[in-house]
């Protein structure tokens, strides 16, 4: 078999490789049509996908985990292919223009993220463009060499030579102990196992906790779970470009602190439970932006300059504090500590592959029998 044993490349192709590492696993997940192979999160997806908003603390939370925000999108942008499909970061504020929130400057990134008021936050700039990212012939090859980066060991050669993606190793890789006190952080009332066949687990009972923390794990950068665990995905080499940067032959060729970007990658504010047991900092939320409050809400993050162009705006304050609320807060509030899932005695089903359904009996019985048939239970 034909196979590529290294390849000469210049700084943006090492650029784009390199931003893998930054982007949320929820966002691979997409970007990848849920065929992503990073054992069951594709799962996890689809159960978010499939879940009724009514199961989330608010509308906004659904949003967060189908399109987490990546915490160096400033970054991103510049890059030369930029395979994260994420809109640019926009800016939603209170629908009602009486509300004592825009005095202080509130706003969130979501919409549907509800006000200190108890009203629904709405997009009030430019017609966002909801469309599919049209890909280039370039984005394309660079999704196709992420989805084998982190199915195989030699995704240059497959690449190149466009064979067919298989899997390289479906050995079990048991992940190494993580020598910290993250163990202690969780806090899982119960998950008890419903059924197991053949020494099988087949599904099990969890409460709102354990579900709110496999969903968080899709608002996790790719970096900071191999940090945590070194290789992963297992039978992918993504790992080596984390490598690379620790100790590696990139050493010393990355600028000090975007090293530290790429090495310890922050999830973006306001993120999940999954975040504090992983020990994966978060993005402050913002607290200031240079340009009027009335050109922010028009213009979002991506286009503040235009405010200082005379002929576009006339306000002479060009700073603005900021007060970013929290998209999860059923009440509003920019305070930290809620989570995507409501609480209370809600029970879930959790199959042995992490698809979540909500323990409902008529619902959950014929979509197990479906699961349980597929397994040949």
């Amino acid at each position: 078999m034909k196979k590529v044993l290294f390849a000469e490349s210049d700084k943006e192709f090492v650029d784009v490789l390199f931003s893998f590492l930054i982007m949320p696993l929820g966002t691979i997940v997409r970007v990848l049509g849920k065929q992503s192979q990073m054992g069951c999160l594709d799962e996890v997806y689809k159960s978010v996908e499939d879940l009724s908003a009514d199961f989330f603390q608010t509308k906004a939370c659904k949003a967060m985990l189908l399109k987490p925000l990546n915490a160096a999108s400033r970054h991103c942008r510049r890059l030369k292919i930029n395979v994260d499909d994420t809109k640019p970061r926009a800016v939603y504020v209170c629908k009602d223009t009486s509300c004592c929130a825009h005095g202080d400057g509130a706003f969130s990134s979501f919409p549907d993220a509800v006000c200190r008021c108890g009203k629904a936050m709405e997009y009030v700039g430019d017609a966002l463009d909801e469309g599919d990212l049209a890909l280039t012939g370039g984005a394309r090859e660079i999704i196709s060499l992420l989805k084998r980066s982190l199915m195989s060991k030699q995704p240059l050669t497959g690449l190149y030579f466009d064979y067919t993606i298989t899997n390289d190793d479906a050995d079990v890789y048991v992940l190494p102990e993580k020598q910290n006190d993250a163990d202690q952080k969780l806090n899982i009332e119960k998950i008890k196992v419903l059924q197991t066949k053949n020494n099988s687990l087949l599904y099990v009972e969890g409460d709102a906790e354990f579900v709110d923390l496999l969903f968080g794990l899709l608002s996790i950068p790719l970096g900071s779970i191999i940090k945590a665990f070194g290789q992963w995905p297992p039978s992918g080499c993504v790992d080596n470009l984390w490598k690379s940067i620790d100790h590696g032959s990139g050493e010393g060729s990355v600028r000090p602190e975007c090293q530290s970007l790429l090495l310890s990658p922050m999830a973006a504010p306001f993120g999940s439970g999954a975040a504090k047991v992983l020990e994966v900092d978060e993005l402050a939320p913002t607290l200031d932006v240079n340009c009027c409050f009335k050109c922010f809400k028009t213009c979002g993050f991506a286009e503040t300059g235009r405010c200082r162009q005379q002929y576009y705006c006339g306000e002479m304050v060009k700073t603005t504090k900021l007060c970013e609320l929290n998209p999860k807060a059923p009440k509003g509030g920019n305070g930290n500590g809620e989570t995507y899932v409501k609480g209370g005695h809600m029970k879930f089903l959790v199959t042995d592959d992490l698809h979540v359904l909500p323990l409902l009996i008529n619902h959950s019985t014929s979509s197990l029998r479906c699961k349980c048939s597929d397994r040949g239970a």
